[in-house]
């Protein structure tokens, strides 16, 4: 066996520059393979036209490219990893497999199972830190527990940040080009045809896939950070970062863009540090899957497991209403229509969104997560379990049960002008737009439009009965 030949499987982290695991194999090793594996146990359950395939095939293709300019390849590979990577690894004989960690409990099985299979040949799968700037146990409370309340998770984050200067370190795969060794045979990607999925427009979409995709999206948002917490909330406007769906395919490295935040702007400004503690949420809900893989399977408040949701038929038309479009209140069809065309859908509109249909329309949160989970380009199973169990009242630090968002205050506060409404539901341009935030105090109905398919005032007394009798 050769302890100085090593895999590098990527895997969400879909870049040459600044790339832990690569970083790993090639310090370690003398020769270096380097292999992305088309995972059909996920992509078989997905639509042909998945937004996410093409964005994740594009940016497989630019980090080939990377590789190739640094002197080494990429081997693009189908199948089911748990065969695919023990098979590469016995047939080029090396001792170790380098990979990213992933921390969803689905990951972790599939890691648990390689590494199983790799130490029965004396083979190792060596799995490191890269998709969060601290991760698992790196940030405990002072009894040695991981943190279940986001505020002292973000003072402890920050401190941590504060004193340890290698967070931020740029593991710089360039300089090691030379440890790449003969590169292997085989095709650097794999047709999207021959995967099973269309091509897609993802410029029509502004989705812009890659290392240079990501670049250009946070050059943009360089420039107005320093309004984010202004800008943030107002539906009609791109005021959010736009970097999710990157920092959930890995195609820019956080430290990256955290040492670049530090040239480029104060990181004193309220914008800034706005920004950063909405990064700190998807980190706290990323070692809180780590550390509590239940929440994944149901709420983090266990007593919540009794909450009586509204079942049947009833639950099925009011959830095929919220997911097509179709409720009788505009924010949230605009929401959704938004996400239905685009896979994308404004941050605001998630929380109105989703405390909609829990709170108002009474189903199951678990029933909103999964089509969020279908649906979203930047599906990241820790940040979207998170958010739905805190818009529940079920999760860890969750809002509290008595907070309901209002469809018609939240319309009137983030789209006074309904101009979001208006872009995402255009047959109602010509409605005024208190009409929009309140469409059934309107004299007449609004023309081919739904009725409000409940009575929010009778929803709301339901939803504090629902909770209260737990």
């Amino acid at each position: 066996m050769n302890d100085r030949r090593s895999i590098f499987w990527m895997r969400r982290d879909l870049r040459a520059h600044d790339n832990t695991a690569l970083h790993a194999a090639l310090s370690a090793s003398d020769e270096v393979i380097c292999v992305f594996v088309y995972d059909h146990t996920i992509l078989d359950d997905l639509p042909k036209a998945d937004r996410r395939v093409a964005f994740i095939h594009a940016s497989v293709e630019e980090a080939g490219a990377a590789l190739a300019k640094m002197g080494g390849k990429l081997l693009a590979l189908e199948g089911d990893p748990k065969k695919v990577i023990p098979e590469l690894a016995r047939r080029h004989d090396v001792r170790r497999v380098f990979a990213n960690d992933d921390y969803e409990p689905e990951a972790r099985r599939r890691d648990d199972a390689i590494g199983e299979a790799l130490a029965r040949e004396d083979r190792e799968l060596v799995l490191t830190k890269d998709q969060v700037l601290l991760h698992k146990d790196e940030v405990l409370s002072q009894s040695n527990a991981p943190y279940t309340r986001f505020t002292p998770y973000y003072r402890a984050w920050l401190k941590r940040l504060g004193e340890d200067e290698g967070v931020l370190r740029d593991f710089d795969t360039a300089a090691l080009g030379k440890h790449f060794g003969t590169p292997p045979t085989g095709p650097s990607n794999i047709p999207l045809a021959r995967l099973g999925f269309d091509d897609i427009d993802l410029d029509g979409l502004n989705l812009y896939p890659g290392t240079s995709g990501a670049r250009r999206v946070f050059r943009e948002f360089l420039g107005k950070i320093g309004d984010y917490m202004k800008t943030r909330n107002d539906l009609a406007i791109p005021g959010t970062s736009g970097l999710d769906i990157h920092l959930r395919f890995g195609t820019m490295s956080i430290r990256e863009i955290f040492r670049e935040l530090g040239k480029h702007v104060d990181t004193r400004n309220d914008g800034v540090n706005g920004w950063i503690r909405e990064v700190c949420w998807r980190e706290f809900f990323s070692q809180l899957l780590h550390n509590v893989p239940r929440v994944a399977d149901g709420p983090y408040l266990e007593k919540y497991a009794k909450l009586d949701w509204v079942k049947g038929g009833a639950s099925k038309r009011r959830l095929d209403a919220w997911k097509g479009a179709a409720t009788g209140y505009p924010i949230v069809d605009a929401a959704m229509t938004q996400l239905n065309q685009t896979g994308a859908m404004h941050n605001r509109a998630r929380l109105i969104a989703a405390s909609f249909l829990v709170k108002i329309l009474g189903v199951d949160w678990r029933e909103g997560e999964a089509y969020f989970a279908l649906k979203l380009n930047d599906y990241d199973q820790a940040s979207n379990n998170g958010n739905w169990q805190w818009v529940a009242s079920t999760g860890a630090d969750a809002q509290p049960p008595y907070r309901i968002f209002n469809p018609s205050s939240q319309s009137k506060s983030y789209d006074p002008d309904a101009r979001y409404i208006k872009h995402w539901l255009p047959a109602l341009e010509s409605i005024e737009a208190r009409h929009l935030h309140e469409p059934w105090l309107r004299e007449e109905p609004i023309p081919d439009y739904p009725a409000p398919i409940v009575d929010y005032a009778a929803a709301l007394e339901e939803c504090k009965r629902r909770y209260a009798a737990i």
